[in-house]
């Protein structure tokens, strides 16, 4: 079956107020500047209900100060497409409606932006083809195959030649979570788009997802966290919704948006954007999709002492893919030494078995085709065992104890 397209035609919800007295705050309007909700750029899967993608009604808990937590989700029950009541007995979940908006171009000179790297695909086999050698010094030998597909054979273009390029939105002017993917509310690069999502909790017979690969976050495998210092972690499943048939994708595949990083990659002022990238569209069509669930938990073992629990939720990142990232600003170590990070998942509808541990970068997701494994220096650092997939990191003392891995 193919996924539910994002994109609603309904109009934008006319908010419904539960309280005994309404705090004019509670109310959608213009308010002090805040960070903006990325676009969804990568298709996602959900097996259940991330409240973010629903209309919410506002419920006043009295205590004077609007917060996240005062929004529940709310219930369409006259078929209207408005919500108008909290008892999901009585009515239907309504998708906030996105409409592509991209025309605020990014005027920026990309400081410390990445160019765009792709492989060179057999268009028969969809798979990455070998196209340069890689010498012992580091230095790659162009247009001569040495039988091995690593990172020498990615063909990487600067983001000046891909221009112009669209930002994800920056700064929102509500705090009314209805209103994060309307560019009426963005004052800083006022563009909106959503890839294709799917929300197996509403399917009458949902089939178990399959897990192809799970990817530790970055910094967990390239940077020693440091004791006493907030550290992200992050860890997104992938799942593969299509196959490459005949040239081309199964009709399961999932619409996604071309992206890149313009600005400070890997740092917390990191700025991705859209573009077409001569190809005449900002879509793709995508074998993966990645999988959330609240269903799970996270825990880490520190050298010495008990196991104990790490707060995780599902969000979305800059580039605007859904991962389960840490709540609060990170994780907090407290002692130096090796520590593992494990995560469980509890998911009658999520299954690990055949998955493996790698990056995100080493697959084809135009056509589903895995490219390259994890690098030797990593191997052995992050496993997956039953529903259970863990990561071991170094922790240094504040001093420098130790160097970050490589």
């Amino acid at each position: 079956m193919r996924p539910l397209r994002a994109l609603c035609a309904t109009s934008l919800t006319t908010i419904l107020l539960v309280t005994v007295a309404a705090s004019p705050a509670a109310v959608a309007k213009k308010q002090d500047l805040s960070a903006a909700t990325p676009n969804l750029s990568f298709p996602l899967i959900m097996t259940d209900t991330v409240q973010k993608f629903y209309q919410q009604i506002y419920v006043d808990d009295l205590d004077g100060v609007v917060e996240p937590s005062d929004w529940v989700l709310g219930y369409d029950s006259d078929g209207d497409g408005v919500v108008d009541t909290t008892d999901g007995t009585l009515g239907v979940l309504v998708p906030i409606a996105v409409t592509e908006d991209i025309g605020n171009q990014y005027t920026g000179t990309y400081p410390e932006g990445d160019p765009v790297c792709s492989y060179t695909v057999d268009p028969v086999t969809g798979e990455a083809v070998d196209i340069n050698t890689e010498n012992a010094d580091g230095s790659v030998t162009l247009g001569v195959p040495d039988g091995v597909i690593n990172d020498a054979d990615l063909t990487c273009v600067a983001l000046t030649e891909l221009a112009p390029w669209y930002p994800q939105p920056r700064d929102t002017t509500t705090t009314d979570p209805n209103l994060i993917w309307n560019t009426d509310y963005v004052s800083n690069y006022r563009n909106s788009w959503q890839a294709d999502w799917t929300n197996l909790a509403l399917a009458e017979a949902p089939e178990v997802v399959e897990i192809a690969f799970i990817d530790w976050g970055n910094p967990l495998e390239n940077i020693s966290p440091t004791v006493g210092q907030r550290f992200p972690v992050e860890v997104t499943l992938h799942a593969k919704v299509a196959d490459w048939a005949d040239g081309a994708l199964t009709d399961t595949s999932m619409t996604g948006y071309r992206m890149g990083c313009l600005e400070y990659g890997s740092s917390q002022t990191e700025l991705f954007g859209t573009s077409q990238m001569d190809t005449g569209s900002f879509t793709y069509e995508s074998a993966f999709a990645t999988v959330l669930t609240t269903k799970f938990r996270a825990e880490v073992q520190p050298p010495t002492g008990p196991s104990y629990s790490i707060a995780l939720e599902p969000g979305i990142g800059p580039s605007g893919k859904m991962n389960f990232a840490s709540a609060g600003g990170g994780w907090i170590p407290t002692m130096p030494g090796l520590h593992r990070i494990t995560f469980y998942v509890e998911d009658p509808l999520i299954t690990f078995e055949g998955a493996l541990v790698n990056n995100d970068e080493h697959y084809v997701m135009t056509t589903g085709a895995l490219a390259q494994t994890l690098s030797t220096n990593k191997e052995g650092l992050s496993w997956v065992q039953g529903d259970v997939t863990w990561i071991d990191v170094d922790v240094v003392a504040p001093s420098g104890g130790g160097k970050g891995r490589r």
